[in-house]
């Protein structure tokens, strides 16, 4: 009986070994993950609906019901984020991301993003102004050779975010 429990052993272990070094790959992570959180003036903003559309018309939409968010966008697109707060109370962010990526890569860093959204009972916007806020605040993209990401339309952003600091904002 003890003969028969070492063989069983050794073949269990002559099995299992190769298996653990040799039968498991590391998958690419195909995804972008950003988490998050929704904000404005006095604390987290909850019930807001981020929309992602991407470049190839797919279009989802998930809900923040507690200020906090996880997303999981595809490598190989750029994607627009609209943030929008089901009160009707605050005005729309929107953010766009490019994550396309060599085919060697086979991770990026998580993006950590918080959004500020702005109450609109804080801020009068002009009718002029108004389609300012339809534009994206930053379009950002990862330059995978120095592993950082970074507003490729910086100066644009820059022009944007001065117009809405006019407003006292932020």
């Amino acid at each position: 009986m003890l003969n028969l429990f070492h063989h069983l052993k050794i073949i269990f272990f002559i099995i299992l070994i190769p298996s653990l070094f040799f039968g498991q790959e590391e998958k690419k992570d195909t995804r972008l993950n950003i988490k998050g959180k929704t904000l404005n003036s006095v604390g987290k903003v909850q019930n807001v609906s981020i929309r992602i559309v991407h470049d190839d018309g797919v279009v989802d939409t998930i809900l923040s019901s507690n200020g906090k968010y996880n997303l999981h966008l595809e490598f190989n697109h750029k994607i627009l984020l609209e943030f929008e707060c089901l009160d009707n109370n605050h005005y729309i962010k929107r953010i766009a991301f490019n994550t396309e990526i060599p085919e060697e890569i086979q991770k990026i860093p998580f993006f950590d993003l918080t959004i500020n959204l702005v109450e609109k009972r804080l801020w009068n916007i002009k009718d002029q102004d108004l389609d300012i806020l339809d534009l994206p605040v930053a379009y950002l993209n990862y330059d995978y050779k120095k592993k950082i990401w970074y507003d490729k339309n910086a100066k644009y952003s820059r022009i944007i975010n001065k117009k809405i600091k006019s407003y006292g904002i932020y």
